[in-house]
């Protein structure tokens, strides 16, 4: 099993309650599977989820590369969902 730090930013802190949270996930897990899982723990983040890009270890998942990003025990992954200026 894989142990992930999940970290989530801006609106996606807000509907999730917290700014952290600990994902355990079967080995060979990918960034496709915690955003799945995510949707499943926490269905009010569906809003956030389908546009927010997530960082895995500080670099940015393409979300075409997201079905092929595997996720090991200490990785931390942070949901960055999109920020509009005024």
């Amino acid at each position: 099993m894989a142990s992930v730090n999940v970290l989530f930013f801006a609106r996606a802190r807000e509907l999730a309650g917290t700014s952290a949270s600990t994902l355990t996930l079967p080995d060979g897990s990918t960034v496709a599977d915690v955003r799945a899982k995510l949707l499943l723990d926490i269905p009010a983040l569906a809003s956030v989820l389908t546009t927010a890009i997530f960082a895995l270890n500080q670099s940015y998942v393409a979300v075409d590369a997201e079905a092929s990003t595997v996720v090991k025990t200490g990785d931390e992954l942070a949901i960055v969902p999109p920020i509009s200026g005024g």
